[in-house]
């Protein structure tokens, strides 16, 4: 799949001087999932074919063909396991700086609040309010495939007129304090699961990080991401796997402890719950298709 701090993706979109990237995804029906992260870029996604169900800022959103999806700053968001009837999406993914001057009126004014948080987009922009942001979106796609001598002004300028678009034809809402401090709470949770994914784990850790008893941290966990903290360190060890038997030569059982799984059969048996298919089978079925 092409594309604070667990949650917070680390990968770098664009570079230093024109950080802005984009994707061409594919994700496959019955993907064990997407685990829930966030970034300081915006996003703009817009659904080329197929469904799925995302979770954005803790809320499941059905997405399809044709909608658009527009995450700012922060915004969690993931697909969860066994919600995807395949998925073709266009993605631009860039840094909210690059297009405004620090101090002026557009990054003050509008940019700065959604990089912020304290307004949010609806998280699906469908039917005729989408058209216009379609038609800007197939420019810019071009325009940046192209490369065209000047193509970083022309794209600079197509994302600033998204922006625009959004401000003026879509509403927005001032999120309320108690929802980001929801937020807060499992960004700092899931930071730390990045960061220690290798080692042991235990809900107690987890439940010190919100200041709350083991007994309420589980309900607050499984009533804002619909699973429990253990489901989701399994599904985000079984994807730092996934990738390793996709990209590296390395022996499973390698793969299975870099990824903390101590015990290799119980790695066995979580991977092919959730992906269908033993970890060997899916870095062939894996390579067959990259030929």
């Amino acid at each position: 799949m092409r594309e604070k701090e667990q949650y917070l993706e680390k990968n770098r979109h664009g570079s230093a001087v024109f950080p802005v990237e984009y994707y061409d995804c594919v994700y496959p029906a019955g993907l064990a999932g997407l685990p829930v992260h966030w970034h300081e870029e915006f996003e703009i996604t817009y659904v080329r074919g197929g469904e799925c169900t995302y979770l954005i800022d803790l809320e499941p959103v059905p997405v399809r063909e044709g909608d658009f999806l527009f995450l700012a700053s922060g915004v969690l968001h993931g697909i969860p396991e066994g919600k995807t009837r395949f998925l073709e999406t266009d993605s631009f993914v860039f840094h909210p700086e690059m297009l405004g001057v620090r101090g002026d009126v557009c990054r003050t004014r509008y940019l700065l609040p959604a990089e912020r948080g304290e307004i949010r987009f609806p998280a699906v922009i469908r039917g005729e309010t989408a058209e216009p942001l379609k038609t800007v979106f197939d420019r810019l796609k071009q325009s940046f495939l192209a490369k065209a001598f000047g193509y970083e002004l022309e794209v600079k300028a197509l994302l600033l007129q998204e922006m625009a678009l959004l401000y003026r034809l879509v509403p927005f809402e001032r999120k309320s304090p108690e929802n980001r401090q929801v937020v807060e709470k499992l960004k700092t949770v899931l930071q730390y699961i990045r960061e220690h994914y290798q080692q042991p784990v235990t809900v107690g850790e987890l439940a010190e990080l919100c200041h709350f008893s083991e007994y309420y941290f589980m309900r607050f966990f499984k009533q804002y991401m619909n699973m429990t903290c253990v489901e989701y360190l399994n599904q985000y060890r079984l994807e730092i796997a996934a990738g390793e038997l996709a990209e590296s030569g390395e022996s499973v059982t390698e793969i299975a402890l870099n990824a903390g799984f101590n015990n290799l059969s119980y790695f066995n048996r979580v991977f092919k719950r959730s992906f269908g298919m033993t970890p060997r089978e899916y870095r062939k079925q894996f390579r067959l298709r990259s030929c």
